[in-house]
């Protein structure tokens, strides 16, 4: 198939180490198509599966990027003060909506409830976090 010379620059930035691997599995696909149907109707079907691909990956890189680009990092945060977490984080933070930084134990600080008994618990920051057993908080602007 024939790609323009954007679609091709795409396919090298997303995928730097397997973009020919790729654009091999959509030739492939394109062959398959019209060695199955045998009809000029789903011609180019596999191209358009390719750039749309190609336009998902971009999208999602824009958002990953915004997102982290809205995570306040550790070295910017200050003691004692409270901040709040990005929206849409809850399942990841212990559904905590506001935490206070403690520089000195470079955790954030926060009240949980659990069995009945309200108490003080502590938080790595979204950095931090090493494997899926840590909760991390993700500031993203003071309260």
């Amino acid at each position: 198939m024939e790609l323009d010379k954007d679609a091709l620059q795409k396919m090298k930035k997303y995928w730097p180490d397997t973009w020919e691997k790729v654009l091999d599995h959509y030739n492939a696909l394109e062959e398959k198509f019209m060695a199955d149907i045998k009809t000029q109707r789903f011609e180019g079907r596999a191209k358009q599966m390719l750039l749309d691909r190609i336009k998902g990956r971009q999208m999602l890189l824009e958002f990953e990027q915004s997102t982290l680009a809205a995570i306040i990092p550790k070295n910017r945060l200050k003691d004692g003060v409270t901040y709040v977490a990005m929206e849409g984080t809850g399942n990841l933070n212990r559904h905590i909506d506001e935490a206070r930084w403690d520089e000195k134990i470079q955790m954030f600080w926060y009240t949980r409830t659990k069995f009945g008994h309200t108490f003080e618990d502590t938080m790595h920051h979204f950095a931090d976090v090493i494997n899926d057993g840590l909760a991390g908080f993700t500031p993203i602007k003071t309260k």
